[in-house]
């Protein structure tokens, strides 16, 4: 009973921490681009997640409009972004999957398949594009990811997400491997739909891509999925790259700090960098999965 109680907190935890980063988005993209962001709701907007939750959770959007491969994957894409976030160590000696590194593949693929589900089932054309941008994206992306995830657990001749953060007890892999972090930070842009690859939503031209059709409480699934998602591969990336960097703080404020640090750097790029073309992305993929192939052969 306690170990559920747990497990309920942690993921209720993610869920905050994930509605509240759309807020620090929009806010430091409004202090980039000086605008003033979400500031009428609340002091300084805080209760905009909040505000935001209540209008999307009582709007009357009836399920019996949508089809029912919608419905799957909009559900299938929330419950995987929240458990994905149980593979990543949150204190040093927390429990760590055996085979995490196969299971990231796993779930990033299986988003990647609900998004394409979403889509291609929609009764717009923008969706029905936004779907087979997320199949293409899958194609050129998650290759990618799981090239770079087998060459990772060559390294450490295990699968294991903790194994990483004993190898990186004294110097961390982002100042030993600085090519290979680089690579890997783009195939979480890529896989996570974050700019300059967000294909699938692509707002300036798509609306909302494959969600166009969505509201109410399965646009709130969706659009907490992408948070959970982003707060997902920034976490990832802080535990494979940046562990060797320590603080004299605990682990888990270590670990939050370093977080915070990726996710704002994510913000950033989104702020800066205009979209990118399907093609350019697929070139970008499949050009680093080459000279990892024949680092692999040399090696």
């Amino acid at each position: 009973m306690i170990f559920v109680i747990k497990v309920a907190l942690y993921y209720l935890s993610c869920i905050l921490i994930a509605s509240y980063m759309s807020l620090f988005e929009r806010k430091l993209i409004g202090r980039i681009q000086r605008r003033i962001g979400p500031s009428n709701c609340g002091v300084c907007g805080i209760l905009q997640p909040i505000a935001d939750a209540i209008k999307l959770f009582f709007k009357n959007t009836p399920f019996s409009d949508y089809p029912k491969q919608t419905i799957i994957g909009a559900c299938l894409l929330f419950t995987t972004s929240l458990c994905q976030l149980t593979l990543i160590p949150v204190f040093a000696n927390f429990y760590s999957f055996k085979n995490g590194l196969i299971l990231i593949i796993l779930s990033q693929s299986l988003m990647a398949f609900s998004e394409t589900l979403i889509g291609t089932t929609s009764n717009s054309r923008y969706g029905i594009i936004g779907g087979n941008r997320a199949y293409i994206q899958n194609i050129g992306g998650h290759l990618l990811l799981m090239l770079l995830v087998t060459i990772m657990m060559l390294m450490s001749s295990g699968t294991s997400v903790l194994g990483f953060v004993h190898m990186q007890a004294d110097i961390s892999l982002l100042i030993q491997l600085i090519p290979l972090a680089v690579m890997f930070f783009l195939s979480l842009l890529i896989t996570g739909n974050r700019t300059p690859f967000d294909f699938t939503e692509a707002e300036s031209e798509l609306v909302a891509g494959a969600y166009v059709e969505c509201g109410g409480i399965l646009f709130a699934m969706i659009y907490l999925s992408d948070y959970l998602n982003l707060l997902f591969i920034s976490a990832l990336f802080a535990t494979l790259f940046l562990h060797g960097i320590s603080t004299p703080a605990p682990y888990l404020i270590e670990l939050l700090i370093k977080t915070t640090f990726c996710i704002s750097f994510v913000i950033l790029i989104r702020a800066i960098l205009p979209r990118y073309t399907q093609f350019q992305m697929l070139k970008i993929a499949w050009h680093i999965a080459i000279v990892l192939l024949l680092l692999v052969a040399i090696f």
